[in-house]
């Protein structure tokens, strides 16, 4: 990192993130008693209890990023960003979603001051006269000298004497809506007459901050287990991130029943759906180089955020179809 940025704020500088499992034994339990047919009736009943925002925010790094099957981030590209969500306005959005950040005086002060950062930059900055656009998520080393995003996101102050104790990086992630509560996670289709058994839970990772950095996120992982104990399907773990307005935190489900009686004539099967949404927008940070020279960065973006009203990670639908 630049010296300038160094000396300003980040001094003593630690990535955020340790892993600590949620407790299983708080959690609630998250299996809908009712039977649905229609794809339609399965997306009423969860916004119902799991309502989602047209338009998201996320301070700090983003730990939703949408990422294959193997882990790696999917790149979202300008031209198809634009589409929904010009990146000058959402440079505007994130300044204005740091300044509601810092205005709220239950939120850290360490933490206010980084929102407060990306909005007015720092007093013996340079202003940038333009703002540097950049052309998918993988494009996103900064300016001050070759970190990526995800690293100067996630630098926090460590030093107790230093005026910055705490600071992190300024960034914030905004975005429009783009999927709401996706499929994570399915059991094999049952065709005629029966009864399907299982048990199903979800466990969550989540990443705690060593200091008071922002509440990043984490993993979910749904489970379903058959009757003979059986782990049905490939795991469908996903990564997820809070709202800045969020003041509910993710937990682990209970391991739960769930049994599906099939008539003859349809096929029946488990599924569960995240209790979220994804939101395609961009990153927004300012950075600062040795010579004082502010930028103001837009990285394009696809986030899965957590519904900010629930604590359950997954909810899980007896579903049947047509056999």
């Amino acid at each position: 990192m630049a010296a300038a940025l160094a000396t300003t704020f980040l001094t003593g500088v630690s990535l955020i993130g340790s892993p600590t499992a949620a407790h299983a034994e708080d959690g609630p339990s998250g299996v809908d008693t009712y039977t649905y047919e229609a794809d339609q009736d399965v997306l009423k009943a969860m916004e119902k209890w799991a309502p989602v925002n047209s338009s998201e925010s996320v301070m700090g790094y983003p730990k939703g990023l949408d990422k294959d099957k193997d882990g790696n981030v999917k790149a979202v590209t300008l031209a198809d960003a634009k589409k929904t969500y010009d990146p000058d306005q959402a440079i505007t959005d994130a300044k204005n979603a740091a300044q509601q950040y810092a205005a709220n005086d239950k939120n850290p002060e360490p933490l206010r001051e980084s929102a407060r950062k990306l909005t007015d930059g720092w007093p013996e900055g340079a202003k940038p006269t333009t703002n540097d656009i950049r052309q998918n998520t993988k494009d996103d080393v900064v300016p001050s000298g070759g970190q990526t995003a995800e690293q100067y996101c996630g630098m926090v102050n460590k030093d107790p004497k230093h005026p910055a104790y705490g600071q992190t990086a300024p960034c914030v992630f905004v975005g429009k809506l783009d999927e709401k509560y996706p499929v994570r996670g399915a059991s094999d289709a049952m065709a005629g007459e029966g009864k399907l058994t299982y048990k199903v839970s979800a466990s969550v990772t989540d990443e705690k901050s060593v200091t008071e950095g922002w509440s990043a996120g984490g993993k979910i992982t749904p489970k379903i287990i058959s009757k003979d104990a059986a782990e049905v399907g490939a795991e469908a773990s996903f990564t997820y991130s809070y709202a800045s307005t969020s003041l509910n935190r993710v937990q682990n489900t209970l391991e739960t029943a769930a049994e599906i009686s099939v008539p003859k004539d349809k096929r029946g099967y488990l599924e569960g759906r995240a209790n979220g949404a994804y939101y395609t927008g961009y990153l927004v940070l300012r950075d600062i180089d040795s010579n004082n020279q502010e930028a103001v960065v837009a990285v394009p973006a696809r986030v899965y955020v957590q519904a900010p009203d629930t604590t359950t990670p997954v909810t899980w639908f007896k579903r049947l179809t047509p056999a």
